[in-house]
């Protein structure tokens, strides 16, 4: 029997390859079939299905393949599992599967059963980008480098505050997923098409029996809204903006312009022209692909923006870009992590950047205020001035800070202001700049520990979420598992006796 029915004829072709979403239910097929099981013993539970019919329905879910089969002409996988059900067992027997439910439900279930697995992988990528990040504030967070603004030198800061940086964002990248999948775990299964169903079901035990925390409440919501893959999306999209500009910083600092890092050969490439090249390509595709799951967010969008309730089969355009977007972020952070870990640092390089240039200019325009208390408008003048002379005469800063510091302030500031050359080459030192700094979350080194300290807190307290999440997942599916053999082997049973 052809479980499409008799109501019309059959598809052409090329309707049927073009609504089809089979090339995308590779993904969720293995969670079509358990639902299917979840379901079968929630009928048979509730005495809507005889036990002996329920269990055959059963046993054959358990020896399903969740492989996609070329030569099925169904639609999607949820018709070609049904139907091979049926070719299976009868109609008699298998035309009880989707018996109280619904394409319509169930794609919505298996979607977000594949997308909390998903978001749960993008925060344990997180987590592997965030560990390089530790290892690196680890081994080399005392080494001076140039802080920018606008691309232009700014202030010295530690290695272990540029990283910590990133980690931090990262660390809200997690978070907003976590967040997420409080959103995403909850069934619509029970919802049917889209006003719920006479058969007796039982929404709660079943969305418990699939690993759920609960149920979308309305039917009609549950089957229609595909807010938690937009959110997906968002999240993605967000940390791959993230990771692109993390990305963008090792293609700057590997160059010979900078010369700050040095990439392992294992995440470079070479020219196919010119011998001496070694390329950041990985960073350069994963900035790349943080526009596509930009893409992938903005045509989510799209197609959702103008839909009338309920279900429409714009909805299938969707997953698609969710899918995509999933794989290019976690299959990112994943190599960017790798990359990061094995990156060299040439701190001998990162340090002489900021030696002797005027980044600590505000360091003399705070000294000018609290010792000789002029106004730090006036300080920031009178430095300012100073900073162009050294510009232009092509001295350093603490040379032209000793010898024209009392002309400059008593033009500027209407004070005669003197410093030695040793005075103004400690106040402008580097290193002396970072250790004056003293508001929290600032760049100085004697802060690096207990920040430190901090995100290894927060590291393990994701780590451990992460795990009994993933914990909570399985162990539902063993149980799901369980009681699926333990009615199945009835049917084995009644067999041999």
């Amino acid at each position: 029997m052809d479980i499409r029915g008799p109501r019309l004829r059959k598809p052409s072709d090329e309707a049927l390859a073009f609504t089809s979403s089979m090339a995308w239910d590779a993904r969720i097929s293995r969670h079509v079939i358990r639902v299917n099981m979840a379901h079968m013993l929630a009928l048979v539970k509730a005495r809507e299905v005889d036990r002996k019919v329920g269990s055959k329905c059963i046993r054959f879910l358990m020896g399903a393949s969740p492989a996609i089969n070329p030569d099925a002409k169904a639609e999607d996988y949820h018709q070609q599992l049904e139907q091979e059900a049926v070719d299976a067992l009868g109609v008699e027997t298998a035309g009880f599967l989707n018996f109280g439910k619904s394409r319509n439900d169930q794609v919505a279930t298996a979607i977000r059963m594949e997308l909390r697995e998903r978001a749960l992988d993008l925060v344990g990528a997180v987590a592997d980008l965030q560990r390089s990040l530790l290892g690196l504030v680890e081994k080399h967070g005392k080494a001076l480098i140039p802080g920018y603004t606008h691309l232009q030198r700014a202030q010295p800061i530690t290695l272990a505050h540029h990283f910590t940086a990133h980690f931090d964002a990262l660390q809200r990248d997690a978070a907003r997923l976590l967040q997420l999948y409080e959103r995403l775990n909850l069934s619509p299964m029970g919802s049917a098409a889209m006003a719920g169903t006479s058969v007796n079901i039982d929404r709660g035990a079943l969305a418990e029996s699939l690993g759920f925390s609960g149920i979308v409440r309305n039917a009609m919501d549950a089957v229609s809204s595909r807010d938690v893959a937009v959110e997906a999306l968002a999240c993605a999209t967000m940390t791959m903006l993230d990771a692109s500009r993390l990305a963008e910083e090792l293609i700057l600092w590997s160059s010979a312009e900078f010369g700050f890092v040095d990439l392992a050969d294992a995440y470079s490439a070479s020219s196919s022209i010119m011998p001496q090249k070694k390329n950041a390509v990985f960073a350069e595709l994963t900035r790349a692909k943080a526009g596509s799951v930009l893409g992938n967010f903005v045509a989510a969008c799209a197609i959702l923006k103008a839909l009338p309730y309920s279900y429409n089969l714009d909805l299938q355009e969707v997953t698609p870009q969710l899918w995509q977007a999933m794989d290019d972020s976690i299959d990112s952070l994943r190599v960017l992590a790798g990359a990061l870990s094995s990156t060299r640092f040439n701190i001998d390089a990162l340090e002489s950047r900021v030696s002797g240039d005027s980044s600590t200019a505000v360091g003399l325009a705070n000294y000018l205020v609290r010792e000789h208390r002029i106004s730090f408008r006036q300080a920031h003048a009178v430095v300012g001035e100073l900073a162009r002379i050294a510009a232009d005469s092509g001295e350093p800063l603490q040379s032209v800070a000793s010898s024209r510091l009392p002309s400059v302030s008593a033009k500027l500031a209407g004070k005669r202001i003197a410093i030695d050359r040793d005075a103004a080459s400690r106040i402008l030192d580097a290193r002396h700049f970072l250790e004056d700094i003293r508001t929290d979350g600032g760049s100085n080194p004697a802060y690096i520990a207990n920040e430190l300290r901090i995100r290894t807190s927060e590291f393990q307290s994701t780590r451990e979420e992460l795990v009994r999440r993933r914990s909570s997942l399985k162990a539902s599916e063993r149980k799901l598992l369980r009681a699926s053999s333990g009615i199945a082997r009835e049917v084995k049973t009644r067999i041999e006796g």
